[in-house]
């Protein structure tokens, strides 16, 4: 294994080595590293939920499920979270996962298989292209959010394949940007596809469902993952679609038969949270639009990327922000394609905080 030595000192070479930091305090607005105090401007906790505790949850359910869900890690909170969040999304039904990767290699897995044909955006998360290698479909990568050239290919070889999935985050994670889910509505439609959507970072940031913004509905042939663990607070994740849906997952899905449940004081929490989440989105998009202003970054979503060139400069960008006491880390390939800062404004930030960050980047251009 002497080869992984040569490997680590190639990735600093090319400034694109990772380290873990050790975080000493409640994740947050401000967090501790090294002992140091910092504003968090990377944190997906968009709502600052993830602070919240409710001791009754814990007092109830204990800290762990012990089993799978389908020997005896099914409680009573994971179905009423469950039936939640299937109103919340608009959908007859839900299912619980552990964590935000295993819902989207699960659900592609499972639902794709051979004879089928996946069309995947370039910029889609690692767990959705993942998901994507792991099916035994033909999978074709389009233009990120290039419908007319989704429909073309579409057009030339739907009629090859049993059955068709087109698979898109509604916000990426590292642009903010949001899918044109209206014209995916409309080519789903027109050319027999199922669209699975993972709206990790649109649920409880650009409202309930990215779907939302659009006046769209979900249908039988509309998959919609989301997370827990972002806006909301907690921790795992959950697919929403058709009862049938849920028992076909519930049958064949991997990621969900063969691991422990998500602990059921954690559903119990997640129930807690949703209820401050509309006050809570009300301000968020009140700390977005004023970022947004003054920035002059155009994002919907609560991610402002800001694309500064080489892994270097990100990296030096980054380390100064530090010495001034904001955390805004530096995102390289491979997880981008261009190095960048990626911003992140929470409901909690201040709008004076918000602008002594802007005029510390502004000032480091």
């Amino acid at each position: 294994m002497d080869w992984i030595e040569g490997e680590l000192i190639d990735l600093k070479k090319r400034h694109l080595y990772r380290k873990l930091l050790r975080i000493s305090s409640l994740q947050g607005k401000t967090i501790e590293i090294n002992g140091k105090k910092l504003l968090n401007f990377s944190s997906n906790d968009y709502l600052g939920l993830s602070r919240k505790v409710n001791l009754e949850c814990f007092k109830k359910w204990g800290g762990g499920s012990g089993a799978s869900r389908l020997v005896c890690g099914n409680f009573s909170v994971h179905e009423e979270l469950e039936e939640r969040l299937a109103t919340l999304k608009k959908t007859e039904s839900s299912l619980l996962f552990s964590s935000g990767y295993m819902a989207n290699v699960g659900v592609i897995s499972t639902l794709a298989g051979e004879g089928d044909l996946i069309l995947s955006d370039e910029l889609n998360h690692a767990s959705l292209i993942d998901g994507c290698r792991l099916s035994k479909a033909k999978k074709i990568v389009y233009p990120h959010n290039d419908t007319d050239t989704l429909e073309f290919i579409l057009s030339k070889e739907r009629k090859n394949y049993r059955r068709c999935f087109i698979v898109t985050d509604t916000v990426f994670s590292m642009d903010g940007d949001l899918a044109d889910l209206k014209s995916l509505f409309q080519i789903k439609d027109t050319y027999d596809c199922t669209l699975i959507l993972d709206d990790a970072h649109g649920t409880g940031v650009v409202g309930w469902s990215s779907l939302d913004l659009f006046e769209l509905r979900p249908d039988e042939r509309t998959v919609i993952v989301g997370t827990l663990g972002k806006a909301l607070g907690t921790f795992g994740a959950f697919v929403c679609g058709t009862k049938f849906l849920r028992e076909y997952l519930i049958n064949k899905c991997r990621t969900f038969i063969f691991t422990t449940a998500l602990p059921p004081s954690i559903a119990c929490q997640t129930l807690e949270n949703l209820k401050e989440v509309p006050d809570r989105m009300e301000k968020l998009q009140e700390k977005i639009s004023f970022f947004r202003e003054i920035s002059q970054i155009q994002s919907q979503s609560a991610i402002f990327p800001l694309i500064v060139g080489s892994e270097e400069k990100a990296l030096k960008i980054s380390e100064e922000l530090y010495k001034e006491g904001f955390f805004v880390p530096a995102i390289r390939p491979p997880t981008v394609k261009e190095s960048r800062l990626r911003i992140t404004v929470t409901s909690e930030h201040t709008k004076k905080e918000i602008e002594l960050l802007w005029n510390a980047i502004h000032n480091l251009l």
